[in-house]
């Protein structure tokens, strides 16, 4: 068993999530504490600038150089939430095998037509490992990559040590309700996942957009509006609709220019059904028929949004991750930290049914803190 910190930074910048676990990288799961530390303001928007950078930055050219900027502020933002929670938790740095830093993403692209993909999640493991004096694990998405696969969604692996730990009944579906929508279907077959759609990306976009907040509440605006079904169907004939699973997407492969004729409520309302009908298609595209849905993510605080997919599924049995004592919040870092065992393991993280590998493959880069690397040198 090894003691891991793991940490994840999603793409709606709005935080550090840090959790605790113990694990032999297999069905063994102890959980310790976990945290949600808010995001500076500051590196929030350096974030938001290397996003737009990252968008024009063309095949071939030298990364921009706003990257390492990001990169430092990204190392000191997790090393300064990192040093609180563990005060606050009485834990010292040395209490821990390995460090699990999934980075911050600012470009996801699927491989096309022969090309391989583009994936970039901004960190760098040997500074946090030097200021730590932990060894760090970390860019988990970049081997996958090169092998030519999609390299998202990586989560399922940890879904399933969840479900074994669990004892649950299969075949079963997780729906990870982030910025993007994934879902990880387990039967007896193994693994099949995708990312699905849009789920809270676009409806925080349109809420910014409009100047009512980071998020529509419990999905209630969503709720009182009117759903335009000739917009959705227009967005569920977008090209990935058509595209065979495994497939992944970036946060900003969608956007709003479909609604922008609606009214703030109606826009809220026909994404919220877009986000609906994508899901659907993702589960009838992984071909299974579940006995239960589970609902992880942010997105499970929507009521609206989860009361929906609760009607449509029934009688499917739909269930939040705290229903089963799963930490909602927490499952992502969770996960980034059992992937760090498995990667120092050698165990794979990404396979063909979830990446569209060609075999199972491990990933994740370590670096050891200088100190630890001169001691064993000595």
């Amino acid at each position: 068993m090894m003691k891991v910190l793991g940490f994840m930074t999603g793409t709606s910048l709005d935080g550090v999530d840090m959790a605790v676990l113990e694990t032999d990288g297999a069905a063994q799961l102890t959980f310790g504490p976990w945290a949600e530390m808010p995001m500076p303001a500051q590196t929030r928007s350096l974030l938001e600038a290397t996003i737009k950078a990252a968008l024009n930055w063309p095949r071939g050219e030298p990364e921009p150089a706003i990257f390492d900027e990001a990169r430092r502020a990204i190392v000191e933002c997790h090393f300064q939430s990192a040093s609180e929670f563990i005060t606050r938790n009485d834990l010292t740095f040395q209490d821990f095998d390995a460090l699990g830093v999934h980075g911050q993403t600012v470009l996801h692209e699927r491989p096309k037509e022969g090309v391989k993909g583009r994936t970039v999640q901004l960190f760098d493991g040997q500074a946090f490992a030097d200021l730590t004096g932990v060894p760090v694990v970390c860019d988990f998405r970049q081997a996958d990559i090169e092998a030519g696969g999609e390299a998202a969604p990586l989560m399922p692996v940890y879904h399933q040590a969840l479900v074994e730990n669990a004892g649950l009944d299969l075949p079963l579906v997780v729906i990870n309700l982030g910025g993007v929508a994934n879902i990880t279907a387990i039967s007896d077959k193994g693994l099949m996942a995708m990312d699905t759609g849009p789920a809270n990306g676009l409806m925080d976009q349109w809420m910014r957009r409009h100047g009512r907040g980071d998020f529509d509440h419990e999905g209630r605006i969503a709720a009182s509006g009117k759903v335009h079904e000739e917009v959705v169907a227009g967005y569920m004939a977008h090209a990935y609709f058509k595209a065979t699973a495994p497939k992944s997407l970036d946060r900003y492969n969608f956007t709003l220019q479909a609604i922008e004729g609606l009214s703030f409520e109606d826009g809220l309302a026909t994404l919220s059904a877009f986000t609906l009908q994508s899901l659907l298609a993702g589960i009838r595209l992984a071909g299974v028929t579940p006995e239960t849905v589970i609902l992880a993510g942010g997105g499970r605080h929507n009521r609206h949004l989860v009361s929906q997919i609760t009607t449509v599924l029934a009688p499917v049995k739909v269930l939040l991750a705290e229903d089963l004592n799963w930490r909602g919040g927490a499952l992502e870092a969770e996960g980034f930290a059992y992937m760090a065992v498995r990667s120092l393991k050698g165990l794979p993280i990404s396979f063909p049914g979830t990446t569209g590998v060609k075999m199972p493959l491990t990933g994740g880069v370590v670096s050891y803190p200088k100190s630890h690397a001169q001691s064993l040198a000595s």
